[in-house]
């Protein structure tokens, strides 16, 4: 049975269907569409300051200038660290060379005198006991008093002593010093030593260099004008680190993986230039409420950060630029 138009009734219900099913694989072999995301292009910024801060002696760099690792930004002046390591320089000196004295020992001229001390008191102590023999054989024969025999008696006694301390004295110039006083002079000096390295440490917190090549972004101080510690002095640029961020909706973020290859082109670019994905913020930009919509987690977007590769002076920072990802199938 026909309907009015010449067809069958199942043949008018068919077509319908036909033609999802046909637009249905039309839909599921068109390439899904770029990602893309807009920003600025930016650089790395590296703040240069002082620890301890000071009065600008002279500014060596301008605003613009290109840098070297090492070359001298800013020279800063404190006299009271400049007093600082000239005591602490004198201090290590003074404990290094006692450190030595002592573990050098006696010199030689202290020996020779010590050793002539010893002499003269042996040749004391056999003159007082010559005496002393000659007072007792005449105390025998009481040609002398008793008194005199007790003097000639406390004359050898003290002479021998004295020979005892001389023969000591000589000992130890032999010897040298103790162990123990060795070593706590030799610590003084290693503590000495430690002070002096922290004063130079500060004295050289006033010369700032240059961490690592780049371009002077800023300058913040003139010559005579006081920094502060732990304020930046000058920021410096690497323009061989460029990068910009992007922002990308979150049904689109699952495209998106590290690494993953990015052209971005310039404003006024004719060509693209290459980077790479490396940063997926893992935060929308607003907390949103626990229960979205899907129109509402259409509005989420998730920073990006692409890093260009390097282009020697082609790309500057502040460009406005569009950023491509790969086509996702």
């Amino acid at each position: 049975m026909c309907d009015s138009e010449g067809m069958t009734t199942p043949n008018r219900f068919l077509l319908p269907a036909i033609a999802v099913l046909a637009m249905a694989g039309l839909l599921s072999c068109a390439t899904a569409p770029r990602v893309r995301g807009s920003g600025t292009i930016e650089l790395d910024e590296i703040d240069v300051a002082s620890l301890v801060g000071g009065r600008v002696l002279r500014m060596a760099v301008a605003e613009g200038d290109t840098v070297h690792a090492g070359d001298t930004l800013a020279v800063l002046t404190r006299g009271e660290i400049a007093a600082e390591l000239a005591s602490q320089l004198a201090q290590s000196q003074r404990a290094e060379s006692q450190a030595r004295d002592l573990a050098a020992g006696a010199r030689p001229a202290e020996v020779l005198v010590a050793r002539a001390q010893l002499a003269a008191a042996q040749a004391d102590r056999r003159l007082a006991e010559t005496q002393y023999t000659r007072t007792e054989k005449l105390a025998r024969a009481q040609a002398v008093a008793q008194a005199e025999l007790d003097r000639a008696r406390a004359t050898r006694d003290a002479a021998v002593a004295r020979e005892r301390a001389a023969a000591e004295q000589l000992k130890l110039q032999e010897e040298g010093f103790r162990r123990l006083q060795i070593d706590a002079a030799r610590s003084a000096a290693t503590a000495a030593a430690a002070q002096l390295a922290g004063a130079r440490s500060r004295a050289g917190e006033l010369v700032l260099v240059a961490p690592s090549d780049g371009v002077v972004l800023l300058r913040n101080f003139e010559d005579g004008e006081l920094a502060p510690p732990n304020v930046p002095v000058v920021t410096l640029g690497d323009p061989s680190r460029l990068w910009m961020r992007v922002y990308v909706g979150a049904p689109l973020l699952a495209s998106i993986k590290l690494g993953d290859p990015v052209e971005v082109t310039p404003i006024g670019a004719k060509k693209p230039f290459r980077g790479h994905v490396v940063q997926i913020n893992t935060r929308a930009e607003f907390t949103p409420r626990a229960a979205l919509t899907e129109e509402e987690q259409a509005n989420l977007v998730f920073g990006v950060k692409v890093a260009l590769d390097p282009t020697p002076g082609t790309l500057k920072p502040g460009l406005p630029a569009e950023a491509r990802f790969p086509t996702k199938r």
